[in-house]
């Protein structure tokens, strides 16, 4: 159902003389400017990182689990980089100055130990520093950092006002692995072969990282592993191949038998009963502890361990993985133990953390492949899953491509204007649009200044991913391939080192930016849209050709806010039906402060105006 434009009668009784939520800078020692501006997951302008590609900020941690920073072919493709949670916390300035108030990170749970291919080619060792291929749910990757490293992170994040999400996979386990096998002593090889050994293929006779000396048939040296009543796999004589389903292994994934909630119960597979009687506070997630014992379902399990993240740290919301693999009914159980565990967190952490004192709740987001927009949710994936929103593909929804993007222009905002626009209050489900991704490909236009704003002024939630503002390249993973190339070690620009000066005025007006012209855009665009709930969240009304006027009103957090958005050249733009006359207003792309007289503002654009109220 299509939302109808209000009258402009209505549009001015609900904005003449209209004030806005302005914010105060506390002061008081820790606190950030921005800090504590108004927020709405509506509006959310979220940043998604895979933490082992980002920044490398303890070289110590890198090595973990006997993981090499070059593999034995001589290749970095699929190898982990160095990236972990001291390098993020170090960066979060940096983010701030993006006007980011949400970052999602990969898993951060304990990764496959080795290697599990050898991507397209089977060249080199592909190992699971995207966070997909999970052993213990229970624990942080050490090549991540340990708890200590993960809280400062997220209390960090949480400072600065930024929510905190993590990817969770719930669909399948990581490959088994030769690594793992020495590891945990499971499994079985192909002729004997020893797996604490390291193997590489024999290329004189055809051989490649894929034809890795695993038996998967069925044996019971695979019983120490997670057991057929946890997992669909060759090795309990169970067909798991490349079906696309529930109950089905996706991409030959051991497959969680988690379909039923209430299903049969299961115990604690043998590989994790000996390594859990080993307790390590340093990766062991402590509030996790409780549910390293007893007998339920695999999904209230798995519901359990994930759901302790949020209760140990404080995290604010999910991207789900795969979620079309997961029945409604599983993902709503994660939703509902983790609802609990974050007010249980909020409650403990009252006076330490300022995330203890949000109201906003917490918040679920997800990958179905191909989704575009539902916001009436007549899909069902809010009301019987917990959703509050999905990734929406329309931008970028082809496989690993190159350049293959459509990015938004004004006739999207249109549209998911009067999709996902309102005066107050929120849709049943929500989206978050993207251009790149780490499964398509990275949105590289010519003119990135204007992909810049037509992207992050895009109704709705938006999500960046790293290096869009930066301009990342693929760097066909070192020459050999396009997928691994999506995923390359972040840019950052030459003058990072004034993050934090970046980042001082957000509130208010920044007034200095990168000396990069393309991400200093993207930096005023963001700030301009984590001071102005009405850019994601707000009720559209065009004012006149490539002038936009959008306004949101939540009485119960006192705000009432407008802005106008011009695109193109002009001298004069028309902001009568947003502000009434003598108000003043500040233009977030010049710096200039300008006065409405006669239902305009007399001011020289060049390409975009984003007019607010002056603070």
């Amino acid at each position: 159902m299509k939302l109808k434009l209000a009258s402009a009668v209505l549009g001015c009784a609900l904005l003449a003389g209209a004030g806005v939520y302005v914010y105060q800078h506390n002061s008081k020692a820790g606190d950030f400017q921005g800090s504590s501006l108004p927020f709405s997951w509506q509006n959310a302008n979220l940043y998604f990182v895979i933490t082992d590609r980002f920044k490398n900020g303890d070289p110590s941690n890198d090595n973990s689990y006997g993981r090499p920073s070059k593999d034995s072919a001589g290749y970095t493709a699929g190898t982990f980089h160095g990236g972990d949670f001291k390098g993020l916390t170090s960066n979060l300035d940096y983010l701030r100055s993006l006007g980011i108030n949400a970052i999602w990170v990969s898993s951060p749970v304990e990764q496959s130990h080795g290697w599990v291919g050898g991507g397209p080619m089977g060249m080199y060792q592909y190992y699971a520093y995207h966070g997909y291929y999970g052993l213990d749910f229970t624990s942080i990757d050490a090549n991540l950092g340990t708890v200590e490293d993960f809280r400062t992170f997220v209390n960090e994040a949480h400072k600065r006002g930024i929510r905190v999400l993590i990817d969770v996979v719930m669909n399948h386990s990581g490959y088994a692995t030769l690594k793992d096998m020495c590891d945990f002593k499971l499994g079985k090889t192909v002729h004997g072969e020893d797996p604490c050994k390291e193997w590489t293929p024999n290329v004189n006779m055809g051989e490649s990282f894929h034809n890795k000396p695993i038996y998967e048939g069925l044996d019971s040296s695979w019983d120490r592993w997670w057991g057929k009543d946890w997992i669909l796999f060759g090795g309990y004589g169970e067909p798991c191949g490349a079906d696309d389903g529930l109950d089905k292994c996706l991409a030959y994934l051991p497959d969680f038998k988690n379909t039923n909630p209430n299903g049969k119960k299961v115990t604690i597979p043998t590989f994790l009963q000996e390594k859990w009687s080993k307790p390590n506070d340093k990766y062991d997630v402590k509030a996790a502890i409780p549910y390293r014992s007893g007998s339920m379902s695999v999904a209230q399990f798995q519901a359990h361990w994930l759901s302790s993240w949020v209760e140990e740290f404080g995290i604010d919301g999910y991207r789900c993985d795969t979620v079309k693999y997961v029945s409604k009914e599983t993902w709503k159980l994660l939703k509902e133990y983790s609802v609990k565990a974050l007010d249980k967190w909020r409650q403990k952490h009252k006076g330490k953390d300022p995330a203890a004192e949000w109201t906003d709740p917490f918040y679920m987001t997800g990958e179905l492949w191909a989704f575009n927009t539902d916001p009436e949710d007549k899909s069902g994936y809010n009301k019987d899953a917990g959703f509050d929103s999905l990734i929406d593909f329309y931008f970028n929804p082809d496989g690993v491509n190159l350049n293959t993007c459509i990015t938004p222009d004004q006739s999207d905002w249109e549209h998911y204007g009067k999709l996902y626009g309102r005066k107050e209050g929120k849709v049943a489900l929500g989206n978050l649009t993207y251009i790149s991704s780490h499964d398509t490909s990275l949105c590289r236009k010519k003119d990135m200044i204007k992909t810049a704003y037509n992207f992050v002024l895009l109704p709705g939630s938006v999500q960046i991913y790293y290096g869009d503002e930066t301009s990342r390249v693929n760097d066909m993973g070192g020459g050999i391939d396009l997928e691994q190339g999506i995923r390359s070690d972040m840019n950052f620009p030459e003058d990072i080192d004034k993050q934090s000066t970046w980042a001082s005025k957000v509130a208010t007006l920044s007034t200095e930016y990168s000396k990069d012209p393309v991400l200093a855009m993207w930096q005023k665009v963001g700030q301009f849209r984590l001071r102005n709930i009405a850019v994601g969240a707000g009720f559209q009304e065009k004012l006149a050709d490539n002038s936009y006027c959008r306004y949101y009103k939540d009485a119960a957090k006192g705000v009432d806010n407008a802005v106008v958005i011009h695109v193109g050249d002009t001298n004069s733009v028309q902001v009568g039906k947003c502000f009434t006359d003598g108000t003043v207003l500040q233009d977030v792309n010049s710096g200039k402060s300008v006065t409405v007289k006669d239902g305009k503002v007399d001011l020289e654009v060049k390409k975009i105006a984003l007019l607010e109220i002056k603070r």
